[in-house]
């Protein structure tokens, strides 16, 4: 389907927001149109719907206001996130309502902010080395991206390892191992590696020890809505 002309400033819009590597990506589990079980991934003014029709797979791109509907329990979800995160960051969180596109962009702003916040709090820890066994290891951010993937299926019996080298500035990365295998990093000092910590050692930090049960608790709130099991 072909997504509606939109003006230059929306080009240039979309074009700095795929540069970025913005997304959100949400495995509905679930029917949606044609598609058995579909997984919507937003990008800007369009919307990329991945899944199996009758016996073949398809991808399929639409406009993003289509999929507003089927998205909005999930956008509630991480309004609630971005909420509850700002309360222990003292960083603004507000819940842009015009679309999906504005949405993405103002919740990425807010993950900007928090990684600020949250920067200056890890440069003061110091050095410091983690390798901890996770049962489950939860990525709800990935850099930029609003994922919901490693949400409805995290990495089983997992290793997060960090190392923070530096002593007035954080300086290293946060990594999940899983079966021997590096899957994923996050910056030490952004908000991605701050959550992985959070599993992993929360008693670094008073701010991670919050956003443990903060990340509990959106894990719950997300089964209570998904078909994902």
């Amino acid at each position: 389907m072909k997504v509606g002309t939109v003006g230059l400033g929306a080009h240039l819009f979309l074009n700095i927001f795929v540069l970025r590597r913005v997304e959100l990506v949400v495995p509905l589990c679930a029917p949606w149109r044609d598609f058995q079980e579909a997984t919507i991934i937003v990008k800007g003014e369009a919307a990329t719907v991945i899944g199996r029709v009758g016996s073949e797979f398809d991808e399929r791109i639409v406009a993003a206001q289509e999929v507003e509907e089927a998205l909005r329990p999930y956008v509630d979800l991480y309004d609630w996130l971005g909420a509850e995160i700002s309360r222990v960051f003292g960083v603004e969180y507000k819940r842009e309502a015009r679309g999906l596109p504005l949405w993405l962009k103002s919740h990425v702003e807010f993950i900007d902010a928090v990684n600020a916040k949250w920067g200056r709090i890890v440069d003061k820890i110091g050095p410091f080395s983690v390798r901890r066994y996770v049962k489950k290891a939860y990525l709800p951010y990935i850099g930029h991206s609003l994922t919901l993937t490693y949400v409805a299926y995290p990495y089983p019996d997992a290793i997060i390892v960090a190392e923070n080298k530096g002593r007035t500035m954080a300086i290293g990365s946060v990594v999940v191992e899983w079966g021997g295998v590096k899957v994923a990093s996050a910056g030490i000092r952004t908000l991605s590696g701050a959550l992985l910590l959070a599993q992993a050692a929360p008693e670094l930090a008073p701010e991670l020890g919050e956003l443990k049960k903060i990340l509990e608790e959106f894990v719950n709130r997300f089964y209570s809505i998904s078909a994902c099991r």
